[in-house]
């Protein structure tokens, strides 16, 4: 059928030469981006494919430096505890140093002194040693890195604080030291009082008994006595050329008169009062005599305590009470006569009589520590040889610390100087405490840097998959593009032919 208004065979050229036009722009673009999906129209399911991978592909890249850092802050953290080994090295070696008997005084001095250098330099690494402004070693903590490109992919670096106080070693000293092994196995809880009384000293703080000395023959290499005139009996004494102090035992050899000889050519007196005796080769200045008297005397002593603590003794079934000071470690009991002594009146005595409670040996009296502040949980040991009494408990930092101690008889424990405890054996733990947060950070390190090689290998794989979605095939782009172009020129070419098929009409009409 010949018609004009519709050319068909036109219509069907110009579809052909549009769809060749498309297929030559799209190879084109392809070819000029180097990508195969340069839109969502080219491939969409391939394009949120490919965004996905990379979003990992980037943070794995982040991930992967994320790693290095942990790798620096771990050699930084490292590298310092480094030199807080060696530091504890050369105090323990000072320690051992110290440990020998021959130091003098001064020379355990010296070496404290060194030892506290030491030990403030390893305060001064904890402090100082940082890592991009963050302090690593100054305080418990944690550090998270990321390496991952998700949630959760993440490695975690245990840090300590390494100061002395961290490692044990807070007021570590060479010269108050205590063996563990030196201690009971238990914490006292009760003690009993082992008191000596009647081996106690009593001396003459001021007492108006009147005593005389006397040498023999006006000579002192015959020996001195004391001439008691209230008992009208002498003494064998003892004079000490250096402190000017006379002393006798009444258990000793008694002189009596007669012995002692009455003529003015036998013996020369030297009254208590003021004066001076010289003899051949000696002088006593009698303004600086003191007399103690009576070491050891034949009385039977009792102990007693009032309310308010204090001590007294009675050397006659209380008619006269002294005040008296106990010594619990080496269960002495001193006291001393004279103005300290409780005589005024029987009504006196008999007040503080109502007040006392007699203290005897062997008496069992219960620790009490709730006056100790300075130390938590405080626990009381005692020396094995029984020789005193330590304290142990947890100090500020939560450090176990030793304290000598003093227990009154009432079971009031007071703290003395603090004590270093097994020094070598301490030093060995804050050496294995150093040694221990090293391995951990070398594990990290190690762990890290296989981290970044893992994230290196899977940040390859992950681009060679998303190369394979969406980059463009050369070949194949080039082969499209020569096809389109061979149907672009033909489309055109049998374009024109279709428009001249109406044409043909005109020879009807002829």
């Amino acid at each position: 059928m010949s018609v004009i208004n519709t050319n068909i065979t036109a219509l069907v050229a110009q579809q052909n030469l549009g769809s060749s036009q498309s297929a030559l722009s799209t190879a084109m673009e392809r070819l000029s981006s180097g990508l195969r999906i340069n839109s969502a129209k080219d491939d969409a399911a391939g394009l949120a494919i490919a965004n996905r991978i990379s979003s990992q592909i980037t943070g794995l890249m982040q991930a992967q430096r994320n790693a290095n850092d942990g790798v620096s802050i771990s050699q930084t953290a490292e590298g310092a505890l480094d030199q807080v080994n060696d530091n504890l090295q050369r105090i323990r070696e000072l320690s051992v140093q110290a440990a020998n008997g021959t130091n003098s005084s001064s020379d355990l001095t010296s070496i404290q002194n060194e030892i506290q250098s030491r030990l403030d330099e390893i305060d001064r690494i904890s402090a100082e040693t940082s890592f991009n402004g963050v302090n690593v070693l100054a305080g418990d903590g944690t550090f998270t890195i990321q390496v991952g490109a998700n949630d959760g992919e993440a490695i975690t670096m245990n840090l300590r604080e390494t100061s002395a106080s961290t490692l044990g070693l807070s007021g570590f000293q060479v010269e108050n030291t205590l063996l563990s092994n030196e201690l009971s196995s238990s914490a006292t809880t009760e003690i009993t009082q082992t008191l000596d009384v009647k081996n106690a000293t009593f001396a003459d703080g001021g007492s108006s008994a009147s005593y005389d000395i006397y040498v023999a023959g006006d000579d002192p290499d015959n020996g001195f006595y004391v001439w008691d005139a209230a008992t009208s009996q002498g003494y064998v004494a003892d004079y000490n050329t250096t402190t000017g102090v006379v002393t006798f035992d009444s258990s000793g050899t008694a002189k009596t008169a007669s012995d002692l000889g009455t003529g003015s050519g036998e013996i020369t007196a030297v009254s208590s009062g003021d004066g001076v005796f010289v003899g051949d080769g000696i002088t006593i200045n009698v303004d600086d005599l003191s007399v103690v008297s009576d070491t050891n005397s034949a009385a039977t002593p009792a102990l007693y305590q009032d309310v308010g603590g204090d001590y007294y003794v009675t050397l006659d079934s209380g008619d006269n009470y002294f005040t008296a000071s106990v010594n619990f470690t080496t269960g002495v009991v001193s006291y001393t006569s004279g103005t300290n002594a409780i005589t005024s009146s029987a009504a006196t005595v008999s007040a503080l009589s109502a007040q006392l409670t007699q203290i005897t040996d062997n008496d069992v009296v219960s620790v009490d520590v709730s006056g100790i502040t300075a130390l938590t949980n405080p626990n009381v040991y005692a020396y094995s040889d029984g020789s005193g009494y330590v304290v142990s408990g947890n100090d500020a930092d939560g450090n176990t610390a030793y304290y000598e101690a003093t227990i009154a008889t009432d079971g009031t424990v007071s703290l003395g100087n603090q004590l270093t405890a097994d020094p070598l054996a301490t030093l060995d733990a804050a050496l294995t405490q150093v040694d221990v947060l090293r391995s951990e950070l070398g594990a990290a390190q190690n762990r890290f840097e296989s981290a970044i090689t893992n994230l290196a290998e899977t940040s390859t794989n992950l681009s060679a998959a998303r190369s394979r979605i969406e980059d463009a095939d050369y070949a194949v782009e080039v082969s499209n593009l020569t096809r389109a172009q061979i149907l672009q020129q033909a489309g055109t070419s049998v374009l024109a032919q279709a428009n001249q098929v109406p044409q043909t009409v005109l020879s009807l009409l002829g």
